[in-house]
């Protein structure tokens, strides 16, 4: 599998619970399965709620396969997380929680912040 999209969500017009389902179903119908799969679920739900919570529009989601690896991305239009990726309003612990469960790379800007999360599909 290379680049194939799984998943493209527009966050303002849908609910949190709806999207945990929506990752669940996308992520392990290309195979992420079991405690690997509820991590990567748990993960995404993290950013997502972090940019429900503190960012502004657009809130945008996007999940896909590559090679042997999942990889959602949650992007947002700002104001960026002050300080750096290593702070956050809530002390970290979203952040803590995904770089426990998956690699995450975080970019943040004044125009806004992308969270990426992978996980390889062995993980079960």
């Amino acid at each position: 599998m290379a680049n194939d999209l799984l998943l493209s969500l527009d966050l303002d017009q849908m609910a949190v619970p709806s999207v945990r389902r929506s990752v669940h179903d996308c992520a392990g119908a290309v195979g992420l399965s079991g405690v690997g799969l509820d991590d990567f679920v748990l993960a995404v739900h993290e950013a997502v709620t972090n940019a429900m919570r503190y960012a502004q529009s657009p809130r945008v989601l996007r999940l896909w396969c590559e090679d042997d690896r999942v990889l959602c991305e949650v992007s947002d239009g700002g104001p960026g997380i002050a300080g750096g990726p290593s702070r956050t309003p809530t002390g970290g612990r979203g952040l803590w929680l995904m770089r426990r469960l998956t690699t995450i790379v975080v970019s943040t800007a004044p125009e806004g912040t992308t969270v990426r999360l992978t996980v390889g599909l062995s993980r079960g």
